[in-house]
């Protein structure tokens, strides 16, 4: 049966309508664990209490944080080198919207463990290119990078073209290694240089553009029977896209575009004497499918067919062997395979129904080995031309995590949510997150997800609506999922961040957050008293602010509820709501506060009843906490300052326990005495990116988690030496 193992998908996925969702079954037995550099944790036992103390700075407690993975990462391309055995590389490129901030990868065992390579941290890199010899060329956000020892070490090529030099395909001429050419990113209409070629390795450049208005080159292809013959292909950001061929080298250029839908073009290879072209976007459903010709785009045949869920191609890969074996990578529902040349298709291959696929490539010189790159979940391979994937991505420790949380009802259960572009997912642990299982949700972004006081796990989406309903989700018994609402159109209508459950009431949710498009731009409070069968907008805020968290105050009988929220009006940037009537009616709480309360998080304790704790930017450059005694009605600061913070956990069994998740290299912070002073927290999350969750435990040992853009990690609430170690092999 075919299956993808490990890790699961990387999810954009033509999702179900409303209602139940159906689960995609997964073979998870080889999920991957170990820590962040790839190493497989073995037990020991627990450090004397001689060693545990020696660890504690003053002031505080020690923390010894662990990774519990997911791994992963947006992987733009992944390639094996057709010289080295066992050398491939792994490029990363953030598709949440961040500028910068990827990094390469290299792999000698075949993809069996990574490591970074220091060179290009924080580079994202879009292509990667392997030449004759031990050459390596990468396209990059700052330009072509190239390495002429195998990926031992790195140089920047200065393509000459000014300074905005993004570069989205990198292409060699198969027969003279020192032509390169590169595709340019048109940088907002800004650079007019889309695409270049050097004719001595890198070292010079000559801008060979196309006659026509600044346009991003996504694909270069050059036909290895014909050296001369080259064809590019361009998007715009929203909207437009353009086919042009040279057959001199790119001294001149013929417009190949007419018959082709006018949208974004990503991905172009020859099939033989077929050229492959195939592009789209998954927002505003701008699709565009495959398309081949073999007259080198004087015309063009449709080639995908009403049974691909989502005619959106990113990269095209032909068997060497077999020009007639197509395989095509969708950004949203997989691979999908023909092997009579596009006739007939086989759809999701291998599992992977619901991969954001970046990147397909075969091995060098294999027919059935394949490298897979996909958005989040990082590097799959399959050894049987796509019959089935496994995840190969140990060590990449690039998952941009949104949210985690704990469940009340089994300590061993944990939900983290993550977003790329357009696309996200949720993962779950039933083993404390020694693995990971792909939850069968709607591949959409997820803001955020909680364990309702039974065990019921949720989860809010912000869409897109093109793939399925934004809004709350509920997992059910079978593993499917149901989506509650609110449904307010068939447009992206809300987007909303925040969910509260009452302990006093099973069937009371409440969601917080705004409206969206057509629905306005008010800040909301929604509030369900039927399990989510029903909604009430119960507040409908100042426009263009947004609910960001919910608390119910301990000791009120939910009474008394208070949310945060981020804003950026002159006035008020920023601050809080409250409810003395469980939500039904709501009034700004603002008293005491600043007039810059930017991403205000919230958190409270069963042993501390009637008070709440605001953490804040109250500039953008440092943080303060703020503490309410009377349900939202005043506040005051707790005295600390320091950097920005960017959430709060407030310990259920000791009154004065707060943690707090910061930018910076010291990224948690504990308080031993209601937030007036903070001690570090923080040993062992040197790999643990920018924060953007915290979590305790609810149940069972006191453990204390912390998702961020690198993964989640672990440590015991009251520090100490973590009680396992870590060593270089597999389970």
């Amino acid at each position: 049966m075919p299956f993808l193992s490990g890790l699961g998908c990387s999810l954009v996925a033509l999702a179900a309508a409303p209602g139940l969702v159906r689960s995609t079954p997964i073979d998870a037995t080889r999920a991957e664990a170990g820590d962040w550099s790839g190493r497989r944790p073995v037990l020991r036992p627990a450090a004397p209490a001689e060693v545990r103390a020696a660890a504690v700075p003053q002031g505080g407690t020690a923390a010894d944080w662990r990774m519990l993975g997911p791994y992963g990462g947006d992987v733009a391309d992944v390639a094996a080198s057709p010289t080295t055995p066992g050398l491939v590389l792994a490029g990363i490129a953030p598709t949440n919207g961040a500028a910068t901030g990827g990094t390469l990868y290299r792999s000698t065992d075949g993809t069996a463990t990574w490591s970074r390579v220091p060179a290009l941290a924080g580079r994202n890199v879009y292509d990667v290119e392997f030449g004759s010899g031990s050459n390596i060329y990468l396209a990059t956000d700052a330009g072509v990078w190239s390495s002429a020892d195998g990926g031992a070490t790195w140089v920047q090529r200065n393509l000459g073209i000014g300074p905005n030099q993004q570069v989205f395909d990198v292409a060699l001429d198969p027969g003279n290694a020192s032509v390169v050419w590169a595709g340019v990113a048109d940088a907002q209409g800004n650079q007019g240089a889309n695409v270049v070629r050097s004719s001595d390795g890198g070292a010079t450049w000559t801008d060979v553009t196309p006659p026509h208005a600044p346009m991003s080159c996504n694909a270069i292809a050059v036909d290895p029977a014909h050296p001369d013959t080259v064809v590019a292909t361009f998007g715009g950001a929203i909207g437009g896209g353009e086919v042009w061929v040279s057959q001199d080298g790119g001294a001149s250029w013929t417009n190949r575009s007419a018959g082709l839908p006018n949208r974004t073009i990503r991905a172009a290879t020859f099939a033989g004497s077929r050229l492959l072209v195939g592009g789209g976007q998954l927002f505003g459903s701008s699709y565009v499918g495959l398309y081949g010709s073999d007259d080198l785009g004087a015309t063009w045949t449709r080639m995908d067919d009403a049974g691909w869920p989502l005619p959106v191609v990113t990269s095209i890969a032909v068997d060497p062997a077999d020009a007639q074996t197509i395989l095509v990578a969708t950004d949203g529902a997989g691979v999908n395979r023909s092997t009579d040349g596009g006739a007939t298709w086989q759809t999701g291959i291998g599992g992977t129904q619901q991969v954001s696929a970046q990147s397909l490539r075969f091995a060098p010189g294999s027919s059935s080995e394949l490298l897979l790159g996909a958005s989040s979940l990082g590097v799959y391979r399959s050894l049987d031309a796509g019959s089935g994937f496994a995840a190969a991505s140990v060590g990449i420790s690039e998952f941009n995590l949104f949210a985690i949380d704990t469940s009340p009802t089994d300590a061993n259960q944990l939900a983290v949510a993550f977003q790329s572009d357009n696309a996200g997912g949720i993962l779950t642990s039933s083993d404390g997150g020694a693995t990971w299982t792909p939850a069968s949700a709607p591949p959409t972004r997820y803001s955020t997800v909680r364990y309702a006081p039974d065990g019921t796990l949720y989860a809010l989406s912000t869409g897109p609506s093109t793939i399925a309903p934004e809004g709350l989700y509920r997992r059910e018994v079978d593993g499917s999922w149901t989506s509650l609402g609110p449904d307010q159109g068939p447009n992206f209508e809300s987007e909303l961040y925040a969910i509260s459950f009452s302990a006093d009431d099973p069937d009371l949710i409440l969601l917080g957050g705004g409206d969206f498009g057509g629905a306005g731009w008010a800040m909301t409070v929604w509030r369900s008293d039927d399990a989510g069968q029903s909604w009430d907008k119960r507040y409908a805020g100042a426009d263009f602010n947004k609910v960001m968290d919910l608390q119910i105050v301990p000791g009120s009988a939910g009474a008394r509820i208070v949310g945060s929220y981020d804003g950026s009006d002159a006035a008020q940037a920023g601050g809080a709501v409250h409810s003395t009537d469980g939500g039904l009616t709501w009034d700004l709480a603002l008293n005491g506060l600043p007039s810059f309360a930017r991403m205000p998080r919230l958190c409270a304790s069963a042993a501390n009843p009637g008070e709440v704790y605001l953490s804040m930017y109250d500039s953008w450059s440092t943080g303060a906490i703020y503490r309410s005694s009377d349900g939202g009605d005043s506040w005051s600061s707790t005295g600390w300052s320091g950097n920005p913070v960017r959430d709060i956990a407030c310990d259920q069994d000791d009154a004065q326990s707060l943690y707090i998740a910061l930018e910076g290299a010291d990224r948690v912070q504990r308080s031993s005495d209601q937030g007036a002073t903070f001690v570090s927290f923080s040993t062992g999350l040197d790999g643990g990116g920018m924060p953007a969750e915290l979590a305790l435990s609810k149940t069972g040992a006191p453990q204390l988690y912390y998702a961020g853009s690198q993964g989640g990690f672990i440590t015991a609430r009251e520090g100490g030496v973590d009680d396992r170690i870590f060593a270089d092999g597999f389970d």
